[in-house]
């Protein structure tokens, strides 16, 4: 990953912690949607339970009943009570507003308060709530009272605290207080003043009312209900911040920067060795190795290369990153010419750069002294670019120009890119590498990319070309590529890349052995 030294790991986690202070601030509007729909929807839950009530006992209200004895269906209608969970008894009247049966007493007789006949009246559909002291028990109780003209009524008592704990349920989690009226007569005790915004509902259908009170402790609530939202936003907003920064360093300040890496002398190479196994008492021997440039900026620090080369094809800086490469290698090869021997440099070489019609006048004019030293020379070619056919012709011919004067080719990443068997019949390539994704999982002859990997050696035979496997990086891997036959190996496992200086060391290592 870009370590970006102006834009540090620091000014990162700022903006996020700001952006997510942010959305947060802007959810805060949005809490007073939330406890309104909150508090209407306790309302709706009472309503609901007390037009259930309503229901229930309806089939009561019926002249065969309001004209008939207490005895002749108190039975009935105390079993109704029983099965009701928060109707505790129930009173029946006549046309007379005179109540003759409670479920608790039997037989009794006093008149309906004129007040409640009142709101009876008063209301469309002949319901209405009390909160009085009941004739029966004595207690303060809420009555839901309705009637039907000419027939009579059913009055049932409801506790209180029933009424007040169904309005808790939907408030509470929410650190919400309320205060609930019937009738203007509060139910509720004990309410926190300390609040910054109050709700007041009003029921359309029972003469009952909530206030809500919010205070601190509801909108810490409700933002921690919602810190989902302030996380993502602020995920969101990080994440399009870093890009853009990426992109546009890319495009803009990185790409200035490699123009002039290659005079400012920031470029270097570093080589991994390329092992193959030896049927002597050796074990593995080096073979090759593969050059790879870096970049080391004064500003951004280490530059990778999967983000500098992709910039380089596509600004056309590629082709003297590529020479440079070449020279290098050349440079290796006469300045320990003994030391190497046997041994080669592969050089990445992407299809941008050698599709075109000067790449054979330039290596030419790199090695015009040298030519000897193109059979220690491999040309690795990338997979990542598409070709057109013409452009096909011209990789084909410098390709076979080459391999002519002793190169080696291998077409690197193989199976990863655009390149496909027509491809690799074309052309004279004397290399597979497979990359490393095939082997990442590797671990026994189970795994599900061994069939895969089966499959590339049988082109090889059919080919008559070689493998490298890429990116060896444990015994396991190793163990099973080796029962596969493939005996010339690139990784970790072995070799990370190293400098110029240390790769000569190991070289020499290998000769002194051997002696």
């Amino acid at each position: 990953m870009l370590k970006f030294k102006i834009d540090s790991g620091i000014k990162v986690s700022f903006f996020f912690i700001s952006c997510l202070v942010l959305s947060m601030a802007i959810l805060l509007p949005f809490s007073s949607l939330h406890y309104k729909n909150l508090t209407q929807g306790s309302a709706h839950y009472l309503e609901t339970e007390l037009s259930n009530i309503k229901t229930s006992f309806t089939p009561f209200l019926d002249t065969k009943f309001t004209q008939s004895s207490c005895a002749s269906f108190i039975r009935e209608f105390r079993q109704k009570v029983f099965n009701e969970k928060i109707v505790k008894e129930s009173g029946i009247f006549n046309q007379q507003d005179h109540f003759f049966c409670s479920t608790t007493q039997g037989d009794v007789s006093f008149n309906l308060f004129k007040s409640i006949r009142k709101r009876l009246n008063e209301n469309p559909v002949n319901t209405t709530l009390s909160y009085t002291k009941t004739a029966i028990t004595g207690e303060k109780s809420v009555l839901l009272i309705f009637s039907k003209p000419e027939v009579g009524g059913i009055s049932s008592l409801i506790p209180p605290q029933y009424l007040v704990d169904m309005v808790k349920t939907e408030l509470s989690p929410y650190d919400i207080s309320f205060k609930l009226e019937v009738i203007n007569r509060e139910l509720t005790q004990n309410i926190d003043d300390r609040s910054f915004a109050k709700y007041y509902y009003q029921s359309s259908r029972y003469p009952f009312s909530i206030t809500a009170y919010l205070g601190l402790s509801y909108y810490l609530n409700f933002l921690l209900n919602y810190l989902w939202f302030g996380f993502l936003v602020a995920g969101v907003s990080t994440s399009l911040l870093v890009f853009y920064k990426h992109k546009k360093l890319s495009q803009g300040s990185l790409g200035f920067s490699l123009s002039n890496a290659l005079d400012k002398q920031q470029l270097y190479i570093n080589y991994q060795p390329i092992v193959e196994q030896s049927h002597s008492h050796f074990g593995y021997k080096v073979v090759g190795c593969e050059s790879l440039l870096r970049w080391k900026d004064p500003q951004l620090g280490n530059v990778p290369p999967d983000v500098f080369i992709p910039l380089a094809e596509r600004s056309g800086l590629i082709q003297d990153l590529t020479y440079f490469v070449l020279q290098e290698a050349l440079g290796l090869l006469k300045t320990h010419k003994s030391t190497f021997q046997s041994q080669y440099i592969s050089v990445n070489i992407s299809r941008k750069v050698i599709c075109r019609d000067d790449f054979i006048e330039r290596v030419n004019a790199i090695f015009k002294n040298d030519r000897h030293f193109f059979n220690q020379i491999m040309f690795e070619i990338t997979e990542n670019t598409e070709c057109s056919e013409a452009e096909l012709e011209v990789i084909k011919e410098n390709l076979k120009t080459f391999s002519d004067l002793g190169v080696k080719v291998a077409i690197d990443d193989f199976g990863t890119g655009y390149s496909g068997l027509d491809f690799i019949r074309k052309f004279p390539f004397h290399v597979l590498k497979i990359d490393k994704v095939f082997v990442k999982n590797i671990s026994d002859e189970s795994s599900y990319a061994i069939p895969l990997i089966e499959s590339i050696i049988q082109i090889s035979n059919s080919l008559k070309t070689k493998i490298i496997v890429e990116g060896v990086e444990n015994t396991a891997q190793l163990s099973t590529l080796n029962n596969l036959g493939i005996n010339c190996i690139q990784g970790f496992h072995f070799y990370k890349p190293v400098p110029k200086k240390d790769l000569i060391n190991i070289l020499r290592r290998q000769k002194l052995i051997k002696k």
